[in-house]
C-alpha cells in the first residue's frame, strides 16, 4: 500500500473516515478510566461542585442564568441531597468526615425525595461562587443533567459528570490530531500524546467533575491542533474559522482563555506571511470573515451580560483594592518559581517556591478539594523524570528550522500568555486581600505541550526502539490511574 511522506498508510474509500486501530483502542481506554473516574469520587467532592451543579441545575429546571439575589444559591433538592451524604462537613476532610454511606439514611432519602413534601429542584439559582462565569460550559452539562431530569439529585450529579466523559475523548482525540499536526503522522508518536494527555490524573477528575475547566481544557487542546494547522497551511478560510470559533468555546467557557485569542492571531500572521506574496492581499477578507467566528460570539456574550447586569469577566478586587505596581509584580513573580531575596516583601506565608506545590504537586494529581494526594515517592520520581524529558526536549528544539520554529513560537506563546493571565489575576487577588487564586487544574489547557514533547522524543529515538518507547508511556499512564484511583477509593470509601 502506497504511504504518505511522514509515512502513515493511505486509506481510501470508507476506510479514510474510520479511526486509525490504536487512537480507537486508546478512545476507548481514555472512555473507561474516565467512567470510573466519575462514578467513584462521592457526590460533590471534587473542587466548587456545589456551585457548578446549582449553576447547571438552574439552567436545566428554568433555563435562567444564576445570580438571583432574592433567591437561595442551591435549591432545596441539592441542599437536602449533601446533608444525606454529609459531603459539605468533609468536603476538606474527607479522612477525619468521609461521606456518609448509611443505608438507612438513604432509604429515608428517596422516600422523602419521591413523596409528597420533596425537596425542591427549581427553587434555587441565586448567587454562588460560580454564578458569574459565562455560560457555555453549563450549557453543555445541563444536557447530561436533562438524561436523568426526573430522577434524584445524585442521579443527575452522575449523568452530568458521564455527560463528561465525552469531553475528556476529545481531549484525548485532540493530543492525537496536535502530534499529527505538529509531528508529522507519526502513529506512536501521535499515541504517546494523546495518552499523556487523556490518562494524565487530574486531568481525567477535571474533565469528569461538574466543572468549567474541563471544556476549557477540550478547548484549548484542539484549538492549539487548529492554530498549527492554520500555520502548515497558510491560513485556509475554513481553518481560521475553526480555530476562532474553538476561540470563542473556550472564551465563553473561562475568561482566561483570552490568552488563546492572543496565539491564534500570531497563528494567523504567521500562516498569512508564508502564502507567496503575491497571494497575501487576497487573502485578507477571507481570513476576516474567519476571525467573525470569535469577534461575534464574545461580542454577542459581552452585549447580552451588559444587558442583564452581569459581568462578563469575573471582577477581582473592589473599587478600593491596590493599584497594578509593575515593580511589585515582577517580585511577585520571581518569588513563585524562584527563592525569595532578602529585599523582598514575603507574598505568601502559606509556602515557599509556589510553582512546585501549585504547578507541579496540584497539576499531577491532588483531587477532591486538593486534599487527596498521591503517595511522595510519585513526585519525586516524576520530578526526575520531568527534568529527563525537559532536558531532552529542549535539545531536540534546538535543532528546529523553517515553519517548525514557527509552530514552536506559536506554542510558547499561547503557554506564555495563559500564565501571564492567570499570574496576573493571582497577584491582584493578593494584593487586594483575598488570598491566593491560582491552583494546579488551571494550567491543564496546555498540556497539550506535555504530549508534544513526549511525542517529540519517542519520534526522534531508534525506529526500533520506538514501540517499546510508546508501550513504556502507556503503561506509565495507566499505572499512574490505578493509584490515583486508589488514593480516591481510600479517601471515599474505606
Amino acid at each position: 500500500m502506497p504511504r504518505s511522506a511522514q509515512g502513515a498508510p493511505e486509506r481510501v474509500g470508507l476506510a479514510r473516515f474510520a479511526p486509525p486501530v490504536s487512537l480507537a483502542a486508546l478512545l476507548a481506554i481514555v472512555v473507561t478510566v474516565g467512567v470510573c473516574w466519575a462514578l467513584t469520587v462521592a457526590p460533590f467532592q471534587s473542587p466548587d461542585e456545589f456551585a457548578h451543579f446549582a449553576y447547571v441545575q438552574s439552567l436545566a429546571t428554568h433555563f435562567k442564568l444564576p445570580g438571583v439575589k432574592t433567591k437561595s444559591g442551591e435549591s432545596s433538592a441539592q441542599i437536602y441531597a449533601d446533608g444525606t451524604v454529609g459531603a459539605s462537613r468533609g468536603a476538606f476532610f474527607p479522612g477525619a468526615s468521609p461521606p456518609s454511606w448509611d443505608r438507612s439514611a438513604y432509604d429515608a432519602y428517596l422516600a422523602r425525595v419521591h413523596g409528597a413534601d420533596s425537596p425542591s429542584a427549581g427553587d434555587g439559582g441565586g448567587p454562588t461562587t460560580a454564578s458569574q462565569n459565562p455560560p457555555l460550559y453549563y450549557l453543555y452539562a445541563t444536557i447530561g443533567y436533562l438524561f436523568d431530569s426526573g430522577g434524584t439529585t445524585f442521579g443527575q450529579l452522575y449523568s452530568v459528570r458521564l455527560w463528561g466523559v465525552l469531553l475528556l475523548a476529545l481531549t484525548a482525540l485532540g493530543g492525537w490530531l496536535l502530534a499529527g499536526e505538529v509531528l508529522g503522522r507519526r502513529r506512536l508518536a501521535q499515541l504517546a500524546c494523546a495518552a499523556v494527555i487523556g490518562l494524565e490524573p487530574m486531568l481525567t477528575f477535571m474533565s469528569t467533575a461538574i466543572n468549567p475547566d474541563a471544556l476549557t481544557i477540550t478547548a484549548w487542546t484542539l484549538g492549539l491542533w487548529l492554530g498549527a494547522r492554520v500555520i502548515n497551511r497558510r491560513a485556509q478560510r475554513s481553518d481560521v474559522a475553526a480555530m476562532f470559533a474553538l476561540a470563542a468555546v473556550a472564551i465563553l467557557t473561562k475568561a482566561d482563555s483570552y490568552a488563546l485569542a492572543v496565539a491564534d492571531v500570531f497563528a494567523v500572521f504567521v500562516g498569512w506571511r508564508r502564502r507567496p506574496a503575491d497571494e497575501r492581499r487576497a487573502a485578507l477578507p477571507g481570513i476576516a470573515v474567519g476571525a467573525l467566528a470569535l469577534v461575534a460570539p464574545v461580542i454577542a456574550w459581552l452585549g447580552l451580560a451588559a444587558s442583564l447586569g452581569r459581568t462578563a469577566v469575573n471582577q477581582v478586587g473592589s473599587q478600593n483594592a491596590p493599584a497594578f505596581n509593575g515593580r511589585q509584580f515582577l517580585s511577585y513573580v520571581w518569588q513563585f518559581y524562584l527563592p525569595r531575596l532578602g529585599f523582598m516583601k514575603r507574598f505568601r506565608t502559606t509556602q515557599d517556591l509556589p510553582a512546585y506545590a501549585v504547578w507541579y504537586s496540584q497539576g499531577l494529581g491532588e483531587f477532591g478539594w486538593l486534599s487527596i494526594a498521591l503517595p511522595a515517592w510519585i513526585y519525586t520520581a516524576g520530578l526526575w523524570i520531568g527534568g529527563v524529558i525537559s532536558v531532552v526536549t529542549i535539545g531536540l528544539l534546538t535543532r528546529l528550522r523553517g515553519a517548525r520554529l514557527a509552530l514552536l513560537a506559536y506554542l510558547v506563546l499561547a503557554w506564555i500568555a495563559l500564565l501571564a493571565v492567570l499570574h496576573v489575576t493571582d497577584y491582584r487577588v493578593i494584593i487586594n486581600g483575598q488570598g491566593e487564586f491560582l491552583a494546579g487544574r488551571y494550567i491543564l489547557p496546555a498540556i497539550g505541550l506535555l504530549g508534544l514533547a513526549i511525542g517529540l522524543i519517542i519520534s526522534r529515538i531508534p525506529p526500533r526502539a520506538r514501540p517499546a518507547a510508546c508501550g513504556l508511556v502507556l503503561v506509565t499512564m495507566l499505572s499512574l490511574q490505578v493509584v490515583a484511583l486508589s488514593s480516591i477509593l481510600q479517601a471515599f470509601y474505606l
